[in-house]
């Protein structure tokens, strides 16, 4: 998995503005040159259900693959709470 496969989806990142999470993944997809939509789930607060109804959590940054699959932006397990590693495996799962 890398960036260029990633690129073929089409995705969509849930977030807020005020998520220091969520700008770290942003900027890392622009980084990447990956496109996206983005909803920010106060905004849009049908959008932050329906996160939680799918992934079964509320946390934030999440990917979500072609409107089925989802990933998350961040990786607590992480140093920096990011991981360019676990993402693509995260990713790879969720497409296979």
């Amino acid at each position: 998995m890398n960036w260029e496969q990633v690129k073929k989806h089409k995705l969509t990142v849930y977030s807020t503005v005020w998520c220091s999470d969520c700008r770290r993944f942003k900027q890392r997809l622009q980084e990447a040159g990956v496109d996206y939509d983005e909803v920010d789930i106060e905004e849009q607060p049908e959008a932050g259900q329906k996160l939680k109804r799918q992934t079964g959590r509320s946390a934030i940054p999440y990917l979500e693959i072609d409107g089925a699959q989802w990933v998350r932006g961040w990786h607590d397990e992480a140093p920096g709470k990011w991981d360019e590693k676990i993402f693509f495996q995260e990713f790879q799962e969720a497409v296979v």
